[in-house]
């Protein structure tokens, strides 16, 4: 099997380099932390003298946190991994010696892409024993863990393709990773903000019920929406998440349309694969230097 290039130039070149092996100490520096002042915070959990009154709830509402700081890391790391990748080789005035290669446009794109992937796998992997602690208390099943991390590597796909076309869309790296982060805010928040603006100018005269598939046909663009499916319900949890789950796990259950059958994380999934797809294609086409002209 023959490993694309381009991957396998900056696969050697990036995982050889101190940066990586700092990046991921931070990483993980960073979730332990978070874990281990989220336990402090319940001071039974240091007292020897407390095990009888534990709560297994605290384990469950730690995952909550960890998960969620993690999905936060991700969302801010992705960009400023992927938007110089195009715009990078550009100012150091290597991208016309690439596009010189023989290479693919497409292979270029599908390289840089899968490097950017590459290196979060390596921050979700690692990550696993800071989320296995909660293994010890129950409440959590690794095939939860293992779907969450499956949903993490789809947004990080997502996200890393939008870096990669706004790369080949800017020539400065500055320009391209602030263009990342405003177009993903757009994506995680814009379709609250739709829903929201539906509801106060429109809402009132809408005679329909409102169900889990009426707000699903705005929401399912949104990163956070799909990552609601994965925190853990319950009776009590830390800020609400646990009521808010089974709210929202209640009211798919009473939807009557077929999308009851598709949980928030699968709708952006799906929307995440096909907005991929479209954004790779886009960005090979863009950066093809000799592009096909309409036949007269």
């Amino acid at each position: 099997m023959m490993l694309n290039p381009i991957l396998e130039k900056d696969l050697k070149t990036k995982m050889r380099s101190w940066r990586t092996f700092v990046l991921l100490s931070l990483y993980l520096a960073f979730l332990g932390g978070v874990l281990y002042l989220y336990f402090l915070s319940n001071n039974i959990m240091f007292d020897i003298y407390g095990y009888s009154t534990f709560n297994p709830r605290i384990a469950v509402n730690a995952y909550n946190v960890i998960a969620m700081f993690q999905f936060s890391l991700l969302a801010l790391i992705v960009p400023a991994l992927t938007s110089t990748a195009i715009s990078g080789e550009r100012e150091r005035q290597t991208l016309d010696l690439l596009l010189c290669s023989g290479i693919s446009t497409l292979s270029i794109i599908m390289g840089k892409l899968l490097v950017s992937v590459a290196n979060i796998m390596l921050l979700v992997v690692a990550s696993l024993p800071i989320l296995g602690m909660v293994f010890l208390f129950g409440g959590i099943s690794f095939w939860e863990v293992l779907l969450m991390f499956l949903y993490y590597i789809i947004t990080a796909f997502m996200a890393a393709s939008l870096g990669i076309f706004l790369s080949v869309t800017f020539r400065k790296n500055v320009t391209a990773i602030i263009a990342s982060y405003i177009c993903f805010a757009i994506l995680a928040v814009g379709p609250v903000i739709a829903l929201f603006i539906w509801g106060v100018f429109f809402g009132r005269n809408y005679s329909g019920e409102i169900t889990y598939g009426f707000i699903a046909k705005f929401l399912f663009p949104s990163p956070g929406f799909g990552f609601i499916s994965f925190l853990a319900g319950g009776h009590s949890s830390m800020f609400g998440f646990g009521s808010l789950v089974n709210e929202i796990n209640n009211f798919i259950e009473r939807d009557p349309s077929w999308l009851r059958h598709f949980k928030p994380w699968m709708l952006n999934s799906i929307f995440n694969i096909v907005f991929s797809c479209f954004l790779i294609y886009l960005s090979a086409w863009k950066l093809n230097p000799i592009k096909k002209r309409k036949r007269k």
